[in-house]
């Protein structure tokens, strides 16, 4: 990435894990895909399939591994998968090969560089950084871990290794460590124990309750599960405590014994697919879920459409969830000129070097004071003066309608976004009365329909801002009669995802305020500027939401200058505030602060957005 050294990436890396920034694990993905292997040997494929998690469909892609191969290893981070290593046959030989899935239009290519050495059936761990790739085979077990760096798509050989020799172990990986479980031939119990901010090597003191090797691993972010395996073949599932490092068995077990199968995840569910059923054929198409909640495994329905063992896995097309690196662009979209009027315009932010320009491809029609929420793929800009809702596709910054527009306008509304689903909540519906309302509808993201979910805000108002972390959407302040700012609120409502229950949490700004800006980082929620009820009514203000007790403080910087009804996008590391209107005399902004999520300094960027407007909303594709 063009804004940081290497050094500076480790810097952040190391820090996170301090500040506990990073996201629960794995990444809120939206697709599985099981890739390679063969059914009976020395038949191998090239095969890719992808399990959607929506309605939990399997497909193939129509795009194959370069190679036919099996023991490959998988790692993702928000844009790409890739298969590392491998077992080819005929003409049998170890691979260090790497391959790259692109989850955009799910290409498959060569990146160019690959594993220092050749092996196969790796255990893998990671985090938003690096992939690590530990032990394996090249024939005999090997102690070995090569790192793969996601920002320049190099690997090396770490230098520390795994205090045994293994292969086919199996893996989970939690904000702070990684985890390799058992594996090897004769068959381990160990577990080792990579620190991600020292990348050390230890053995946390706990065992396997059972020495295997080739079972199936899936992993949330409190818990790791490994599944099945050979001890001989067995059903059982183990599960990790990330909190301590203790190993037990939760009493769930598979529903027959099986080897050789891998697993992927959402932050809901776990899924093992393929492997080796006893005493079944020599392999299967099957599909386990595991309800991460409740630890019951299931069947959802549908397999894999060729029985495979011995492939590889990774969970991919990431969501809302934090923790995905830098993303590439923000964009800013629509707005109120000076001396008027609304606009189209969509502006570009990229995060790797800041720069703004104009991508080309603006909204179906000029509107103000509105609101957007993304998908993995898709931006969604929807209300102002017409109940319109804008899609910019990610993938090629084009434009065009969902088919399905809000049921009225709305005006100074908020939007959020769930994995599954957007929320545009609240706003100004003129000529209706009361003219302001609570009213919460929801894009699904799956087929893009609109319907409300029954739970509205606990109060009407407009010019809201909200932000989100993996579990809640939160909205902010407002005023219950627009444009008459001694009816502003400090409320804060809470949208829960789970249940899509609305709620006050308890704690409001310090004051009332409406025509902020928010935006979130992994740990907080930062509340910028806008308007009060009293002179000089626009201001500097940033708040800060602690999203583990909902409690409000201020981080002790502020903007530059007073700002109202601008838009706040963000990656990982910063929030970017773009554009607003100041206190009379008016000025049009059409500056991009930024503040820094890990010191919470504020900044002004060198690049400006192509027009001062306000009443504009923000997207970007680093979800």
């Amino acid at each position: 990435m063009a804004v940081f050294s290497l050094q500076e990436v480790k810097k952040l890396q190391v820090q996170n894990v301090i500040d506990d920034n990073f996201a629960s694990w794995p990444e809120s993905a939206s697709r599985g895909y099981y890739a390679g292997g063969y059914r009976v040997f020395p038949t191998y494929y090239s095969l890719i399939f992808r399990l959607d998690y929506s309605n939990e469909s399997v497909s193939n892609p129509g795009n194959v591994l370069p190679v036919a191969i099996g023991d490959q290893s998988g790692i993702y981070n928000s844009t790409y998968g890739y298969f590392g290593g491998g077992y080819s046959s005929p003409p049998g030989t170890y691979d260090s090969q790497i391959s790259r899935l692109d989850y955009l239009n799910e290409t498959v290519s060569l990146p160019g560089n690959n594993l220092p050495s050749n092996r196969s059936s790796a255990a893998i761990v990671q985090n938003n950084i690096y992939g690590y790739f530990c032990g394996g085979y090249v024939p005999g077990s090997i102690c070995t871990i090569s790192r793969f760096d996601f920002s320049n798509e190099t690997a090396s050989d770490l230098g520390n290794n795994l205090n045994a020799a293994r292969h086919d172990s199996g893996n989970s990986s939690s904000s702070s460590y990684g985890y390799i479980l058992g594996g090897g031939l004769p068959s381990l119990s160990s577990i080792d124990r990579l620190d991600f901010s020292s990348e050390v090597v230890s053995n946390p003191g706990y065992t396997v309750p059972f020495s295997k090797n080739n079972m199936g691993s899936v992993w949330n972010s409190g818990f790791g599960y490994i599944a099945g395996g050979y001890s001989p073949i067995i059903c059982t599932v183990s599960r990790l405590d990330f909190s301590n490092d203790t190993v037990s068995d939760p009493g769930i077990n598979l529903p027959a014994s099986r080897r050789n199968h891998t697993g992927t995840q959402s932050t809901v569910y776990g899924y093992f697919g393929g492997g080796y059923i006893d005493p079944g054929p020599a392999a299967s198409c099957t599909i386990l879920r595991l309800d991460f909640s409740s630890e019951v495994i299931t069947t959802p329905g549908n397999n894999l459409t060729t029985a495979i063992r011995d492939h590889a896995s990774i969970s991919g097309g990431t969501s809302v969830a934090r923790g995905n690196g830098y993303g590439t662009y923000g964009y800013y979209g629509a707005g109120y000129t000076a001396p008027g009027p609304s606009v189209a315009t969509v502006d570009r932010i990229d995060f790797t070097n800041e720069t703004t320009s104009a991508p080309g491809n603006n909204l179906s029609n000029s509107k103000s004071y509105i609101s957007a929420t993304s998908s993995n793929f898709y931006g969604y800009f929807g209300g102002g003066e017409t109940p319109t809702i804008d899609r910019i596709d990610f993938n090629n910054e084009t434009m065009s309608g969902p088919g399905n527009n809000l049921p009225t306008r709305r005006e100074g509304s908020a939007a959020t976004s769930s994995g599954s689903y957007g929320y545009y909540c609240g706003g100004r519906v003129p000529p209706a009365s009361p003219p302001v309302v609570a009213t919460v509808d929801r894009i699904d993201f799956s087929n893009e329909t609109i319907s409300a979910p029954g739970n509205n805000l606990t109060l009407a108002r407009a010019w809201i801002s909200s932000t989100s972390n993996n579990s809640y959407g939160y909205f902010f302040g407002g005023d219950e009669a627009p444009h008459l700012d001694i009816n502003a609120v400090a409320t804060i409502d809470r949208i829960d995802f789970s249940n899509e229950t609305t709620s006050a949490p308890g704690n409001n700004l310090p004051g009332a305020r409406y025509a902020t800006a928010a935006t979130s980082g992994n740990s907080y929620g930062y509340i910028a500027g806008g308007y009060q009820p009293s002179f000089p009514n626009t201001v500097v203000t940033i708040n800060r939401i602690d999203f583990s007790i909902e409690t409000l403080s201020s981080p002790g910087n502020n903007l530059s200058n007073a700002t109202r009804q601008f838009a706040a996008t963000s990656n990982d590391y910063y929030g970017y505030f773009g554009c607003g209107l100041s206190n009379p005399p008016f000025t049009y902004y059409s500056k991009v602060e930024r503040i820094d999520f890990s010191s919470e300094n504020v900044s002004t960027l060198s690049n400006n957005l192509t027009e001062g407007r306000y009443g504009l909303a923000a997207v970007s594709n680093s979800n």
